[in-house]
């Protein structure tokens, strides 16, 4: 198994060995040692390690702050700070760049370790809430008057009011708004479920069946216990009317 690869960026040799040192006796792997932003940036574009060790203070013409803002920024980098600094302004500009760990110098293997330990637990919660959300947004999402929906062309924003009806499809269903249909991949319960945390959503988007969610204002005809929409029918069941009807009456 590949040990995880840390970058140190770091101006002073002395500290930049006891780290490496330290690193290779825990267990992991140095990608590279630089003592400058530019030579960092391109450690990581050659390299790509899994973490970078950045001191606050090094040479060139950009600082570690910014160096690492931009390695999160361009190459979603996890950064550990090591500094000996503490005033307020320098703490709070590095906090602003979301680094996953601060290691104070002088460094000693247990605070290394703990910082590694911490970065890496960090970037792992990371992953799980980027999935979560990635996963949300494959199975649809409501946002103000939209529903977003993923698929390989991209993130797509469905108009709430453009929505036709929901045909349920087993743990699947088919969602038609204006011309086009799409396959979600959760059950039409759930999507529905989604679809009412809108207020036109609660409003007007109801389940007439089992398998069918209708949007009232797109209803042509009802006659009998048919629904008609774009020229397409439906049949409610009894258990349905009642609720059809009391929506039409409201809206």
């Amino acid at each position: 198994m590949s040990s995880i690869q840390i970058l140190v960026v770091e101006d002073d040799f002395l500290v930049a060995q006891v780290i490496q040192e330290n690193i290779e006796l825990l267990g992991f792997e140095v990608s590279g040692w630089v003592d400058n932003g530019k030579d960092a940036i391109q450690e990581v574009v050659n390299n790509k390690p899994d973490l970078a060790i950045m001191d606050f203070l090094i040479k060139g013409e950009i600082d570690g702050i910014e160096t690492a803002s931009q390695l999160a920024r361009d190459y979603d980098i996890p950064i550990i700070y090591l500094t000996d600094q503490s005033d307020k302004e320098t703490y709070d500009r590095a906090k602003s760049t979301s680094p996953h760990a601060f290691l104070a110098k002088p460094i000693t293997p247990l605070t290394l370790q703990r910082s590694i330990e911490l970065a890496i637990t960090q970037v792992y919660k990371d992953q799980k809430l980027k999935q979560r959300e990635a996963d949300d947004l494959e199975t649809g999402k409501v946002l103000n008057k939209h529903y977003m929906l993923k698929d390989r062309e991209g993130l797509h924003a469905i108009s709430l009011q453009e929505i036709l009806y929901l045909e349920a499809d087993k743990q699947y269903c088919h969602l038609t708004a204006g011309n086009k249909i799409w396959h979600i991949s959760r059950a039409m319960g759930n999507v529905l479920e989604s679809l009412h945390r809108a207020a036109y959503g609660k409003d007007h988007i109801i389940r007439i069946s089992k398998s069918t969610c209708v949007n009232l204002d797109k209803i042509d005809k009802i006659q009998g216990n048919q629904v008609t929409i774009g020229g397409k029918e439906f049949s409610f069941g009894e258990k349905y009317r009642e609720l059809l009807f009391q929506h039409i009456q409201t809206i």
